[in-house]
């Protein structure tokens, strides 16, 4: 006799976020073992040693927080990435001892055991698969061996996720140096502006519960907020003052531009599925708009802007006062700051980005300091 059964969640299909499959298979491995409470992958940004919570999922309902730091600073895990291993701590409590920052963060989540595997594509540290337990001495070998599948599938997904990324932004890079066009930005400018929006969007997406890889992602979608300056002359892109207006309107294309080729290399990189995609067009087409309809090209307003748009633009405009060009010097902070602030006044950008940039005061002077042109 035929027997009919309902489908699993398909954790395979196409489309479906990244977070959604790390549940399905997080659900499968509390079927192995209920007490694995939290399954979260660490992504690695080699460029400035950065290793952050991309993806997180927690059975207990307890919420945690986002994990932000430089891999330099914690010699447990920088020594999993060299000798190449995974580790399992049997009792933390026991085991391991609050002489870290890392350390100290791991035993105030409240864990008993925890297991950790480096991701690596090639030789390339892609970051960390962590698993938590709430009870000492989950994971003993026979577990882990029955885990194994189910991490390995994980990784091939995260490895998958990631490369697409990667894809894209060589692509650009690519096409930039295939049509003789040059990057009109400092790599300086391009990752300050990036690590700008990454900050804000890790402090709104704690504060308005949004995904863990929304700011990572931010992080690496920001750098392309201009792509479309590549088509603008020199003689306009870098004139040394202010714009006629014939040369502003040709100067406001690029925005245009810059969706015409993101959308052509979503399109030939087969990524048009991808739901990531969306956060990278919002960026490149909403980041001129202003919340009063001032802006362009469309004339958004409010929320008819996406948050990410809103959050490159501040992170753009801050870096672009407090910078100097070959048209300006750069403006003191004081001076920045107030003019942000008549920004804000006047409607036209997102006061909880501004408050957030500003609030930030430590990690934006680092941030100018390790970046500068």
């Amino acid at each position: 006799m035929a027997r009919f059964l309902p489908l699993h969640q398909p954790i395979l299909e196409a489309g479906l976020p990244l977070v959604r499959r790390l549940e399905g298979i997080h659900a499968r491995i509390i079927a192995l073992e209920p007490a694995i409470s939290r399954l979260a992958f660490a992504v690695y940004q080699p460029q400035n040693d950065l290793l952050s919570t991309y993806v997180s999922h927690n059975s207990s309902g307890r919420s945690l927080s986002f994990y932000d730091r430089r891999l330099a600073t914690i010699p447990s895990l920088v020594a999993l990435r060299d000798q190449r291993q995974c580790r399992v701590i049997d009792d933390l409590k026991i085991d391991l001892s609050p002489t870290t920052p890392h350390s100290c963060w791991l035993l105030e989540q409240g864990w008993c055991s925890s297991f950790t595997l480096p991701l690596f594509q090639s030789e390339r540290l892609l970051g960390f698969l962590f698993l938590n337990a709430q009870r000492a001495g989950v994971f003993s070998d026979a577990l882990l061996e029955r885990l194994e599948p189910h991490l390995e599938l994980l990784g091939a997904l995260i490895q998958g996720e990631l490369a697409a990324i990667d894809s894209l932004r060589a692509a650009v890079r690519l096409a930039l140096h295939m049509t003789g066009l040059r990057d009109p930005e400092t790599g300086a400018h391009v990752e300050r502006v990036s690590l700008y929006s990454r900050l804000i969007a890790m402090e709104l997406g704690r504060r308005r519960g949004l995904p863990s890889d929304f700011a990572e992602d931010l992080y690496l979608f920001a750098a392309l907020h201009d792509v479309g300056k590549v088509g603008i002359p020199d003689r306009i892109l870098r004139k040394p003052g202010p714009l006629d207006p014939e040369e502003r309107r040709t100067m406001d294309s690029h925005v245009i531009r810059g969706m015409d080729l993101v959308e052509q290399l979503i399109t030939g990189l087969h990524l048009v599925a991808d739901p990531k995609m969306e956060l990278l067009r919002a960026v490149v087409a909403g980041h001129h708009e202003k919340l009063d309809g001032s802006g362009y090209p469309r004339g958004l307003q409010a929320e008819q802007i996406p948050l990410e748009a809103r959050i490159v633009a501040v992170a753009d405009i801050y870096d672009a006062l407090s910078q100097p060009r070959s048209y300006k010097l750069s403006m003191p902070e004081d001076q920045v700051q107030q003019i942000l602030h008549e920004m804000v006044a006047a409607g036209q950008i997102d006061p909880d980005c501004v408050n957030v940039l500003l609030a930030a005061r430590e990690q934006r002077q680092a941030i100018a300091a390790a970046y500068s042109d």
